[in-house]
């Protein structure tokens, strides 16, 4: 259990260094307009770590991922990000926000963030007493996607992999979360280039 949290720590402590290393590169940019802000919708799949919580094995779930993220500067901005998945007897819950960092490129764009939040877990095992067990704990995580653009409004979010880090019932649990879905963008951040 140790390892594994300790573990976690370095993954994000390496995530977050990397991130922070490429925030002077902002400066680099070339005038361009960008959105000045993204919201995502989507599917969710979820890698639980069932067994910290009494499961025999790990659970595989499916539910909904949404964010929205809104730029400072042209590379770096802020997201929100909230998700739900569900599965037998199970339903895990996570709302984190933090900051993103976004490589554009013609057409498309890649990104990496550092989300910190709440988890909320849920064990739907009938007792006469209750309905349910519920527990609430922070949650921690850290990963990236890839958007293509459809067109100046709209893009597809080809895949979004995170690694979460959270803490219920007492124990810790470490997920992975994939996700996929359409992206809209509004507003505008910086100037047209001159031709």
């Amino acid at each position: 259990m140790t390892r594994n949290f300790s573990g976690s720590v370095r993954l994000v402590s390496l995530s977050l260094f990397l991130f922070l290393l490429l925030i002077p590169s902002a400066s680099l940019l070339h005038a361009q307009e960008v959105p000045r802000y993204d919201i995502f919708g989507g599917y969710a799949y979820r890698w639980f770590d069932a067994p910290s919580i009494g499961y025999p094995g790990h659970s595989n779930l499916s539910g909904f991922n949404i964010d929205a993220t809104g730029y400072i500067f042209m590379k770096l901005g802020v997201t929100i990000d909230a998700s739900g998945d569900y599965g037998s007897q199970l339903q895990v819950y996570n709302f984190m926000f933090g900051p993103q960092y976004t490589l554009r490129r013609d057409r498309s764009k890649f990104y990496v963030h550092g989300l910190f939040g709440k988890a909320q877990n849920r064990v739907d095992i009938p007792q006469p007493t209750r309905s349910h067990f519920e527990s609430v704990g922070k949650s921690y995580g850290g990963g990236g996607g890839f958007d293509y653009d459809y067109s100046d409004r709209w893009s597809i979010r080809v895949f979004q992999a995170d690694f979460i880090h959270s803490n219920t019932f007492g124990t810790a649990q470490n997920d992975v979360r994939v996700s996929t879905g359409v992206v809209y963008h509004f507003g505008h951040l910086g100037h047209k280039r001159k031709l």
